[in-house]
């Protein structure tokens, strides 16, 4: 899913949108095996008549009853099993179902509901199912669904889970002629027969329930197609308004191009004997229905992002709200990795700054949701999309582009996840396995906890083309200590002709590291290519000292903390700091030489440092 800024920032304050949706434990006793779909609606009407066909195993020695989620507006008429009418309750928005005869384990059985009703306004997400208008043409109606994350139930008779995906499903709506239906899979049949239009889509891959939508207008199509090495074609087949028609012809061939990426970078489309396709809807962003996402417009990013998520969020689904960046944040990186890698790289460093940027304007905040009640906390933008988003880029940092893109393509690979669910530790492992190496420290400071660090950087001369680095933070966030992370460093020259990347793996504060380098640093940059989710406090050079006697009190002017150097043979006894009125403000007598002034207010102060022989005093500022 993705949004506008618009919708962003009112669902970010909208904190009160809650759900208590739980995943009914029966669930566990039966296995959606398919399901068929027949829908009557009028786009111009707030009404749905369907009937639900559901197929399914009994997962248990002996399955009585089975259940499905239908919120309480809807009137179930009836519910037939073997042609016979089935008894059932329609409580708390559930119906229980009474079978015929109890099934045993791994037997096949079937069941029809008949239902109708009103859907509701949506209590659980971004409106489950909406009647509006063309924007530019009110006259002409529209109508969709959007079910992610708990709307299912809103509108059809479903088995609401992220345990059980449906293998199969046929949607077959009949509308008014004028008006045509946009649906996951191939189109199997398009019928018009006594001023009524009837079309049959297929899909022939497992789906995840709040992936099956609808979306009904005045439907113009047309396709793209992407050609593959191997003589084949992916069609990218698109339902748009007619007024749209042809801006949309110009701004979504680029989609071929993003999928053809993406193939490259993660594995082919894995939905490719079927389609792709946009169907045009007038939420202010997109949703990413299999095999056919729905589309605001088709700007470049939302086109990259509903498109990632085929690969992450559709085949790989994520196993729990919680997990919500294995959707999100995968998507929000793609169509990060989509500016890096197309429209000549220029958008690439403005995406990382502003995302950056974003996740930086508040001090704390985590990845992981923990209450997945709150639709608003589980799709906000600056945690679930951008700060997920950016664990991926840094974990590019941390392993190399080769070992990262390595975990990336054996994660979609792996068959225990391959069309299923999968959990934050499954994408763990196969990370950790392709760096040989252990990254429980990365995801307990970048996932689990909040915040950033906060960089200083002192440098100074130690010798003929040996400089002395000192590099420090302090976390934004108390519940982490210290993000053990490399650090990227630039060094430049003068001229900022010549420069040397650092790579300083900082695993204690005020860590130092010698460096050599073969010109005089003129200026120093941390992490200049955006690698990480980071602010820069301070970069200050120590002072070039002419004579190893001398006593130097760096840097001065400062703005949050100075540094004494005192030559080898004196001995330090403390340290004392006075205002102008010569009122003493603090004294330190432990041999500190590095002190954190940060909250003096700026001014004028004096130092006193206490040695054996005699007190030095030296004026400081304070910026």
């Amino acid at each position: 899913m993705f949004f506008t800024d618009k919708i962003a920032i009112q669902e970010s304050k909208n904190n009160i949108v809650k759900s208590g949706f739980p995943e009914s434990a029966n669930y566990a006793a039966y296995d959606l095996v398919y399901q068929r779909m027949d829908w009557d609606v009028d786009p111009a009407v707030r009404f749905i008549e369907g009937k639900i066909t559901s197929y399914f195993t009994s997962k248990t020695n002996s399955l009585t009853e089975i259940e499905f989620d239908l919120h309480n507006d809807f009137s179930v008429d009836s519910i037939i099993q073997n042609n016979q009418r089935l008894e059932f309750s329609h409580l708390q928005n559930k119906v229980t179902i009474q079978l015929e005869e109890p099934l045993q384990l791994e037997e096949l059985d079937s069941l029809t509901i008949f239902y109708q009703g009103i859907p509701p306004e949506s209590a659980n997400g971004f409106g489950a199912f909406a009647n509006e208008t063309h924007s530019e043409n009110p006259e002409i109606p529209v109508l969709w669904t959007l079910s992610e994350p708990y709307g299912a139930l809103e509108w059809w008779p479903c088995k609401q889970s992220l345990k059980d995906k449906i293998d199969s499903i046929d949607i077959i709506v009949t509308c008014p002629e004028p008006y045509r239906t946009a649906s996951n899979g191939i189109l199997v049949s398009e019928v018009v027969s006594e001023q009524q239009r009837t079309m049959h889509w297929r899909h022939r891959f497992p789906i995840a329930t709040y992936l099956v939508a609808i979306a009904v207008t005045n439907y113009v199509d047309y396709s793209d197609f992407l050609e593959l090495d191997d003589g084949g074609q992916i069609e990218i087949l698109n339902y748009v308004y007619p007024e749209y028609l042809e801006d949309a012809k110009k701004q979504s061939a680029v989609t071929a191009d993003i999928m053809e990426l993406f193939n490259e970078l993660i594995g082919e489309y894995p939905f490719a004997r079927e389609k792709y396709g946009h169907a045009q809807f007038g939420w202010g962003g997109g949703m990413e229905h299999q095999t056919m996402s729905f589309m605001y417009n088709f700007g470049f990013e939302l086109v990259a992002h509903e498109l990632a998520h085929q690969w992450f969020g559709n085949y790989i689904t994520l196993g729990s709200w919680q997990d919500i960046w294995l959707n999100e944040g995968f998507a929000t990186y793609m169509s990060g990795l989509a500016y890096e890698h197309l429209l000549d790289g220029v958008w690439w460093p403005r995406w990382k700054k502003v995302t950056v940027d974003r996740i930086t304007s508040v001090p704390g905040g985590s990845v992981y949701v923990q209450d997945t009640t709150n639709v608003s906390r589980i799709f906000n933008g600056r945690l679930s999309y951008s700060k997920g988003s950016y664990i991926l880029h840094m974990l590019r940092w941390v392993l190399g582009d080769e070992d990262f893109f390595i975990g990336l393509r054996n994660y979609f690979a792996d068959p225990a996840v391959a069309n299923g669910f999968a959990r934050h530790n499954q994408l763990v492992n196969h990370m950790e396995l392709a760096g040989d190496t252990s990254l429980t420290e990365f995801f307990d400071d970048w996932y689990y906890s909040e915040g950033y660090p906060v960089y200083s950087l002192r440098y100074s001369p130690v010798g003929q083309n040996t400089y002395s680095i000192e590099l420090s933070q302090t976390p934004s966030h108390s519940s982490v200590n210290f993000f053990e992370m490399p650090v990227p460093v630039r060094i430049y020259n003068s001229s900022k002709t010549d420069s040397l990347d650092l790579r300083l793996n900082h695993t204690e504060n005020n860590q130092k590291f010698t460096i050599e380098t073969d010109f005089v640093i003129a200026d120093v940059k941390i992490d200049p290519e955006l690698w990480l989710v980071s602010k820069i406090a301070e970069i200050s050079q120590s002072p070039i000292l002419k004579h190893p006697d001398e006593i130097r009190i760096y840097p001065n002017p400062f703005t949050h903390e100075i540094s004494i150097y005192i030559p080898p043979d004196k001995e330090l006894n403390g340290v004392e700091i006075f205002n102008t009125n010569g009122e003493k403000l603090a004294e330190f007598r432990n041999n500190q030489k590095q002190f954190n002034l940060a909250a003096l207010p700026k001014g004028v102060y004096f130092l006193r440092l206490i040695l054996p022989d005699k007190n030095h005093v030296e004026k400081i500022t304070k910026f």
